[in-house]
Parts: structure tokens; sequence; C-alpha cells
């Protein structure tokens, strides 16, 4: 008799772990199908534009369109915060979907505007589905599941970006772009289909507390009150500012290697490889570790790959390519979870946008301060002073508090 209540909650226990690992195998198929569309006609897109037009501005041009909606991040958190976010997630999915078979309509450079349109729209998708998902993933796991699958969110990102624009340009060469269009449609039509699927009670949507303009940057108010989520964040920006300086940096490397251009394949490869290691780790990492030092653990990587890449000595800057793979993806992913934890449901949304306009709209601004910087004092200089301020960033976030 006294057995009896124990052995339910351990059945009750056992069916929630259950439906949780469902559902997150539910997530990870969506979001690989979203990826694979989203990310094979991005580079598509802009061959399809060069060869239609001969132009390549016009062609660089499609990038311009993915990224302009990114400029209406936080009003995207405040949307992901109002309604319910699965039904969200489907629905941006399903219109994605929608917005590629237009594309089928293009046959000439008169069409050029369809494919921007559509460009425009599929970047639209892409400010929603972040502070969605970051909202979601509170409601659908538990933290233990969280921390696996923002590590295997990760490693699906960096993977799909090594085989997606392989796959594209492939298809695009034995099919056309209409096909390729049909194909990625196909792709966010599946993801629409498996987000709905999903079993998940959430909370009712919060009301708007005071002010637009309050609610509007309620994300960056409440990183700033939370000392730990303020220190992460302010350590990962700062990693990933310095790394956009030395994109540029790379194809000087490669020159003084002795090397053609194309070896950057290689040295990026390796850099993959490490990213794709990392973020299958960090779930084990964090757990043993906790948010904290894996972020320290990232910080710290990133000074020793470029200290090993200012070498120019091949075999170091190989090793370093390697070793610098871990800095952002585990900077990055612990900055996430610290998030998801110390943020309430209300807010997940408006606090994902907050962080990912801290950590990414600065980036064009790093490429074209590295672009000049290469020129004006060489490849060597720039990866020692990327470590030297990795180095000043581990040791402000160290003397921060980050618990």
């Amino acid at each position: 008799m006294w057995g009896v209540v124990p052995e339910r909650a351990a059945t009750a226990m056992v069916r929630r772990r259950t439906a949780a690992r469902r559902d997150a195998a539910y997530y990870l198929t969506g979001m690989t199908a979203a990826l694979l569309g989203g990310s094979t006609m991005v580079l598509v897109a802009g061959v399809w534009v060069k060869d239609l037009s001969g132009s390549s501005s016009l062609a660089a041009l499609v990038s311009a369109c993915v990224y302009a909606p990114s400029a209406f991040g936080l009003l995207a958190g405040l949307v992901a915060d109002r309604v319910r976010r699965k039904p969200l997630l489907a629905a941006t999915n399903g219109a994605a979907a929608i917005a590629m078979l237009l594309l089928l309509a293009v046959r000439s450079d008169d069409q050029l505007w369809l494919i921007y349109v559509v460009m425009t729209c599929y970047g639209t998708a892409l400010v929603l589905t972040d502070p969605a998902e970051q909202g979601l993933f509170v409601a659908l796991l538990s933290t233990e599941e969280r921390r696996r699958i923002n590590g295997a969110r990760m490693a699906i990102q960096e993977g799909g970006k090594i085989a997606a624009p392989l796959l594209g340009v492939g298809l695009y060469a034995a099919i056309g772009g209409g096909p390729v269009a049909f194909a990625s449609a196909v792709a966010f039509a599946v993801a629409a289909v498996v987000i709905s699927r999903l079993r998940v009670s959430e909370p009712s949507p919060s009301a708007p507390r005071g002010r637009r303009r309050g609610e509007l940057v309620a994300g960056f108010k409440h990183i700033a009150r939370r000392s730990a989520l303020r220190t992460a964040t302010a350590g990962a920006t700062i990693a990933m500012f310095a790394s956009g300086t030395l994109i540029a940096a790379r194809f000087d490397l490669v020159d003084a290697l002795g090397y053609p251009p194309g070896f950057i394949g290689v040295v990026t490869g390796l850099l993959g490889v490490g990213s794709l290691v990392a973020s299958l780790t960090s779930s084990s990492a964090i757990r043993r570790f906790r948010e904290p030092n894996v972020l320290l653990f990232g910080l710290g990587n990133a000074c020793a790959g470029y200290l090993l890449t200012a070498t120019g000595w091949l075999p170091g800057v190989l090793l370093g390519s390697f070793v610098l793979g871990f800095a952002l993806p585990w900077t990055v992913i612990s900055q996430i979870n610290l998030s998801q934890r110390l943020t309430p449901v209300r807010l997940q949304g408006r606090v994902a946008a907050a962080a990912g306009l801290l950590l990414f709209a600065p980036q064009p601004l790093a490429n074209l301060l590295g672009a000049w910087a290469v020129e004006a004092v060489g490849y060597r200089v720039l990866y020692l002073v990327a470590a030297v301020v990795a180095a000043v960033n581990v040791i402000w976030s160290v003397r921060r508090p980050l618990r």
C-alpha cells in the first residue's frame, strides 16, 4: 500500500522524461528541416541573381535582404512574449514555405524583385524564430534537456553551415533555382508540421506592463539587472566582436603560409570541426562545471587559439584553428543556458532578442574594422591583439559575479 504512491510518482516521472525526449526529437527534426531549407536557399538565391543579371552587386543584395529584418529584433522579441510560441513557430515556418513557392514564378531578370521579397520574408522568419524558440524551450523542456538541446542545436547549425551551401549549389547546377526553391518549401512545411505536433502546455501570454517603449527594451533591462547574466552577455559580446575582426586576417594568414586562397577552406574546416565537438560536448561540460566556468573555458580557448595562430607556423595554425572552434560555441551556449535559467517565461523572447542584438549587430562594424586593420598592421598583430582582448575578457569575467 505504502509503495503505491512512490511507484506512481516514478511512473509519472518516466512518462514525463519520455515525452520530453519525444518533443526534443520532434523539435530537432523541425529545426534541421528549416535550417537546410533556409541555408540552402540563401546561397542559391545569390547565385540565381548573378546568373540572371550578371551583376555581383545585385547578387550581394540577397544577403542584405536576409539580414535587414534583424533591425526589428526587439519587436520580434516582444511579439514572441505576447503570443503562444508553438503556434507562432508553426505559422512562421508555414509562411516561409509559401514564400519559397513564389520563386517558382522567376523566369528572367524581370522577376529579380521577387527573389528579394522572398529573401526578406525568410529574414523576417529568422528574426521571429529565435526569441520564440527560447521561450518555447523553457515551457517544453527541463533544465537538463535544454542543455542537451542547446548543444545539439548549435551542432546542427554548424554542420548546416558546411553542408547546406554545398548541397544548394550542387542542386542549383543540376536542376536550377525553381526546383531548389520547391525543395526548400517542402523543408519548411515539414518543420511547420513537426512543430505543430509538439505536446507543450504553454502559460498564457503576459499582459503588457508599462509603456510600449519600456516593453521593447525590457530584455536589456533584465540583462542589466542580473549580474551573472550581464557579465556573461558582455563577455560573449566582446568575444564575438573580436572574432569578427579576424575574418579578413585569415586571408593574409593563408598568404603568409605560402598557400593559395583555397587553403582557407582547410583552416575554416578545422574551425568547424572544433565547433561541432564543442557543441556536442557542451551539455556534459555545463552539467559538470556549470555555465560560468564553461563560458570561461570558451574565452580561454579563444586566447590560446589566437596565440597559436599568430605564430604563423603551419602546425600551430592548424591546431589553433581547431582550438578556436571551441571558443564561441562554449561561450555562446553558456550565455544562452544562463539566460534561459535566469529569465522568467514572460521575458524569454525579449531577453533572447536583446542578447542576439548585442552579440550579432556589431558584426558588420567588426568586419570593416578588421579589413582596415589587417592592411595597416598585418594579420599577426591582429591575432595578438585578439589574444590580449580574450585574456582581459577572462580576467574581467573572473572578477565579476558570474553566479
